[in-house]
């Protein structure tokens, strides 16, 4: 059955599996917020050789994003970013997995023409990868090992991460509608 977490000590199951949980999803967290974050940096600032802001806005504008470019690339910066800082130490934890999910939700429609896999930028196989490990931290929430360990939110991560969900496929359909 599918339930909220809900026993006094804060997870379910036996200790053994609540900490390999814990432990697993800290992984998670860790792996994504540090992709996520660097690709904002990319994309915000030219670090680790990405293109900055203007050059981002130019590649948006090469993968069919018509209205908005330069906006468009600070609001995915800045989401890659404060995303992937807020997964990373499990801070806020519903909030930056959305926000995550929402950017890969946009790349994975524009790229889905050009098949699955990895060809000269055309595949999503990375985004999408990448998305439902979003997916996966927003329905299963941060774990205990986060700053979010006594929030309503990480005791009830089903509930909050649905609403979560509900925010990013909004998002990336007036990105879609309004920017495509």
């Amino acid at each position: 059955m599918i339930s909220d977490v809900a026993d006094a000590d804060g997870g379910p199951g036996p200790a053994e599996t609540r900490g390999g949980i814990d432990l697993g999803l800290l992984v998670l967290r860790v792996v994504l917020g540090v992709t996520m974050g660097a690709h904002g940096l990319q994309h915000l600032f030219g670090a680790f050789g990405g293109p900055g802001v203007g050059g981002f806005a130019k590649v948006l504008g090469s993968l069919g994003y018509t209205s908005q470019t330069t906006l468009l690339s600070w609001i995915t910066g800045i989401s890659e970013v404060l995303g992937g800082a807020l997964v990373l130490v499990g801070l806020f934890t519903p909030v930056g997995a959305a926000a995550l999910l929402g950017v890969c939700a946009n790349i994975v429609y524009v790229k889905f023409g050009g098949g699955f896999f990895q060809k000269e930028g055309q595949g999503f196989e990375f985004e999408l990868l990448l998305g439902a490990a979003s997916l996966t931290v927003l329905l299963a929430g941060s774990g205990r090992l986060a700053l979010d360990v006594n929030t309503p939110w990480r005791k009830r991560p089903l509930s909050f991460g649905l609403i979560g969900l509900l925010l990013a496929a909004a998002a990336s359909v007036v990105v879609i509608v309004l920017c495509r």
